[in-house]
């Protein structure tokens, strides 16, 4: 602490980062908390709508994490382990939705495959409703399976060939090599992609909303108590139900990650290469490829086709009149690119800092700050929505229908991001550095600025971005902040759905997902590198 009292601007930075903490991230946590009454939280189980809600969310979670992880691994092992044609295309088509607003599978999926669908209705003659657990397990099957597809590729690439090249050796091939090398070797990257996924499907709230129909799920049910009944003590006490089991599957996930491991390279990196994949394995796994591809394809395929016609499922005449709509939204546009922005300078600042104090500095709550800054990574983004609504709505912090209100609640709902990126670079980088400059007589803010944040920059530009994406693609943590005076677009595409409004849906959409990638292609065209999308 003794540098600490040497050096005001030192202490000033991390008394900031302690009470922003403290305000932004605990306080509002603690208000859903206390903001109902015991009584309340006894209520739960005799009401029979939350009772629903928390059957209906688990079984979502359930099959939806089966079915995304086992998405995510064919796919994964397709990209590491096989020769099959077309991967690398199979693999850009995968990561689309990553960077795509969390409602867009769901609003697609009703165009194409709804009772007035263009391949359903049009194509095949079927009436069918895509409404209820069918549409929205399919829909977060496809939303999903590419987060557990990046954490299981990293798995793969991970196990040494000389593994494999030795279970050869042994007589052991095809399905027999994977049995007993290959998977048991990934099965903690299985299992951590698993708990990931679940954790993001539980708090999924953009694709229930748009698809779940009549099956409420805790984050829908949540939203349409403020929403129906104005009744936000009942959506506190299911933001706090939805809480526990992801917080629960947090801390297992992390406790998995960094407990099971199989260290598999232990010197030399192996160069023996892999075995010909089979025909019959290549043609599989090359036709599951493209089917799930078509799948992805056909969510911006059907926002297009939505975007310049006429009436989605009765005219089809070509028109540019939804496109021409986008200028008369454009103050949600504006608004949503200007608070992401503001969001993912101020984000990634935070945390990068952040960062640097609890990696190279003793203080006396370090704990704190580290616990703290990824919390906010278990957090669902309904129940930190809510907890900003209670919290900074009323005195003696009202920011109600301001921008600060939605811009903080985008700036702390990341920073687990951007933090866990700086905590990970700063371990890459030598404290030498830093103490042989402190020798020199160059303070702790100096040797930060002008000899950590050159070797961080990357880092700290991959924070930004994410940030950024995460901010202007968000609906769950802004929902119950957005009024008249500071909505965004993807609260303003919600209720154009909700009115069957889907042309101008559409368009909104489109013009939201081309302000999303043009960031990201042009912070691709300044860096060049890998930007570290999960690192949860």
């Amino acid at each position: 602490m003794n540098r600490f009292t040497r050096e005001p601007l030192l202490l000033l930075i991390l008394s900031i980062i302690i009470l922003s903490l403290a305000v932004f991230v605990l306080y509002p946590i603690l208000r859903v908390f206390t903001f109902p009454s015991l009584k309340d939280f006894l209520n739960v189980p005799f009401n029979p709508r939350y009772i629903r809600a928390i059957r209906n969310s688990l079984i979502m979670m359930f099959l939806s994490t089966t079915t995304a992880t086992l998405f995510g691994f064919l796919f994964a092992y397709t990209f590491t382990r096989t020769d099959v044609p077309l991967k690398k295309v199979f693999k850009f088509i995968s990561l689309l939705p990553l960077f795509s607003p969390p409602f867009m599978v769901a609003f697609s999926y009703l165009m194409m495959f709804g009772k007035n669908g263009l391949i359903t209705a049009h194509l095949l003659g079927l009436r069918v409703n895509i409404f209820g657990w069918h549409g929205l397990w399919l829909s977060e099957t496809i939303a999903f399976f590419p987060v557990a597809a990046l954490v299981m590729e990293g798995v793969l690439q991970s196990i040494s060939p000389s593994l494999e090249y030795a279970g050869r050796n042994l007589g052991a091939t095809g399905f027999t090599l994977f049995r007993t090398v290959t998977f048991p070797l990934a099965r903690p990257g299985v299992a951590g992609a698993a708990l990931l996924v679940s954790i993001l499907i539980l708090a999924d709230f953009g694709n229930p909303i748009m698809i779940a129909g009549d099956f409420s799920v805790l984050a829908t049910e949540a939203w349409l108590r403020v929403e129906g009944w104005g009744d936000v003590r009942g959506a506190a006490v299911l933001s706090s139900i939805l809480l526990i089991p992801s917080f629960l599957l947090f801390l297992l996930q992390r406790y998995w990650i960094g407990k099971r491991s199989y260290i598999t390279v232990t010197g030399k990196i192996s160069q023996f290469e892999g075995e010909t994949t089979k025909p019959i394995l290549r043609f599989t796994l090359f036709l599951f490829c493209s089917v799930v591809s078509i799948m992805i394809a056909l969510v911006y395929i059907a926002l297009l086709i939505g975007a310049i016609v006429r009436g989605w499922g009765f005219d089809w005449t070509p028109t540019l009149e939804y496109l021409k709509s986008i200028f008369a939204r454009s103050p949600e546009l504006t608004h949503s690119l200007v608070y992401a922005l503001t969001a993912g300078c101020l984000s990634s600042v935070f945390s990068i800092t952040a960062a640097y104090m609890v990696s190279r500095k003793q203080f006396l709550l370090k704990g704190f700050v580290d616990f703290t800054c990824i919390l906010p990574a278990a957090l669902p983004g309904i129940f930190f929505g809510i907890g900003y609504s209670i919290a900074f709505t009323r005195a003696p912090i009202d920011l109600y229908g301001t921008a600060s209100i939605i811009i903080l609640s985008m700036v702390f709902w990341n920073i687990s991001m951007g933090y866990q990126t700086g905590i990970g670079t700063f371990k890459q980088i030598s404290p030498s550095l830093g103490e042989a400059a402190s020798n020199l007589g160059a303070k702790s803010m100096k040797i930060f600025w002008e000899i950590e944040i050159p070797l961080i920059k990357s880092s700290f530009f991959s924070a930004f971005v994410v940030s950024f994406i995460r901010a202007i693609t968000t609906l769950s943590v802004i929902v119950f902040l957005a009024t008249s005076k500071n909505v965004v677009a993807t609260f303003t595409i919600m209720n154009l759905v909700s009115d069957g409004f889907y042309g101008k849906a559409a368009a909104l959409t489109t013009a939201l997902l081309i302000i999303a990638f043009s960031v990201l292609g042009i912070s691709k065209l300044a860096f060049g590198r890998k930007i570290e999308i999960f690192k949860i």
